[in-house]
């Protein structure tokens, strides 16, 4: 039997095939991306004998035909767009699914992971609690924007007013009380603690309309709450406890976290090492070499940028634990900013969490001396400048540095 393989250039509303066997005949199909015009897609393949086909991930679009082909015992696999894109001229449809043939009989093309039912149906929960909690934070965002507008500061002097004491303001502010009336009946120790703070602040007053948007976001943010909680006990319920149990025992990762991250990593023993992992989600920096020069740049940010988001997070809270991650981030920080130290320390836990999920082992913290370093207790620097230290901390090095010179001499 002829060796034939099969490119598909995907579409939203066309699927354009070419069969290309050894001799380089050609063979174009164009169907309707629909449930109908892949079965007679499949057909038409194996009408031809062509089991091996190649696809470009094209948005969404190449899930279901990916899926349907599958099902059928063909071979699909699924090309990344950016390392298969043809030599810049003359493009057409065909002449991109016969790119993707020539591709794949050459066996040029790198395939890309697809994840397991499960994990697919566990990122999907997980990327969409993401944007509900996005579109929570606006509406948040918003609410206070009005206090705002109406001389209303209450967020320089309290943390959160949608949380579960200071929202009794809120919702008196809804009411059209004033802030004086709201404080002599409340109950609240936070409030009554900070009452003078809060008159200070909140010297205005708020419109009909104003107090009618209020009521309208505060009943958007309810239900948005409720939703992302629903999603969370779904996420609960899919994610593998045994590899969760695992996956938490890290520092700065919890329940919600640690499933995001699984879900984003799908199959991990498909990586051979600690910078496979890191470099296939972009934590790996950019090189580029030319006549012996070498320059090495920020990170490449490709692969997912869900998994990057969620573990630069969980380094937020590993820097703030007593532990090796908290040395390694104040050593970085000093040399660089701590914009890129939290990135280091994020690369550095997604290593030891592919590590312990292969190994099956927890996180056991070993060999680290608890004793702080001195720009870990410095509060004077501030890494969001650019990084450096305050000018009695250079002071005091130099004094150190010509104390070693004179005792030399």
């Amino acid at each position: 039997m002829e060796q034939k393989v099969c490119g598909i250039d995907v579409h939203r509303d066309l699927l354009v095939a070419t069969i290309l066997d050894q001799d380089n005949h050609k063979q174009t199909q164009t169907f309707q991306n629909n449930t109908t015009n892949m079965q007679q897609l499949k057909q038409w393949l194996k009408t031809n004998n062509c089991i091996d086909l190649a696809m470009e991930s094209t948005g969404s679009y190449w899930t279901t035909l990916y899926i349907t082909l599958e099902d059928a015992s063909l071979k699909p696999i699924l090309a990344n767009a950016h390392q298969v894109k043809a030599i810049p001229g003359r493009k057409t449809d065909q002449r991109d699914s016969e790119w993707l043939a020539y591709l794949h009989r050459s066996n040029l093309i790198r395939p890309s992971y697809v994840p397991t039912k499960p994990i697919r149906e566990l990122r999907e929960l997980a990327r969409t609690r993401v944007r509900y909690v996005e579109s929570r934070t606006q509406y948040k965002n918003r609410c206070q924007k009005i206090l705002s507008k109406n001389n209303m500061r209450l967020s320089s002097v309290l943390s959160d007013i949608f949380g579960k004491s200071d929202k009794e303001l809120l919702k008196g502010l809804m009411k059209g009380k004033t802030v004086e009336g709201i404080l002599k009946t409340t109950e609240s120790k936070r409030l009554k603690k900070r009452k003078q703070e809060i008159i200070d602040v909140a010297r205005g007053s708020l419109s009909e309309i104003d107090m009618f948007l209020l009521k309208e976001m505060e009943q958007t943010i309810d239900a948005l709450t409720v939703q992302i909680h629903n999603i969370e006990r779904c996420m609960d319920e899919l994610v593998d406890k045994a590899a969760l149990e695992i996956i938490c025992s890290v520092p700065g990762v919890g329940r919600l976290s640690g499933a995001t991250v699984l879900a984003e990593l799908g199959d991990v023993t498909r990586f051979g090492n600690g910078r496979q992992v890191a470099s296939w989600r972009g934590f790996a920096p950019f090189v580029s070499q030319s006549a012996g020069v070498t320059r090495i740049g920020g990170i490449t940010k490709r692969g997912s940028r869900w998994l990057r988001r969620v573990m630069v997070e969980v380094a937020h809270v590993a820097v703030r634990m007593l532990g090796r991650f908290k040395d390694m981030f104040w050593r970085i920080a000093v040399k660089k900013c701590k914009k890129v130290a939290y990135v280091a320390v994020a690369r550095k836990l997604l290593t030891v969490i592919w590590y312990l999920l292969v190994n099956g082992e927890v996180y056991v913290e070993e060999g680290f001396s608890k004793k702080s370093t001195v720009l870990a207790r410095s509060k004077s620097y501030d890494g969001n400048s650019g990084g450096g230290l305050s000018l009695d901390d250079i002071v005091g090095v130099l004094g150190r540095v010509m104390k070693v010179v004179s005792d030399g001499g």
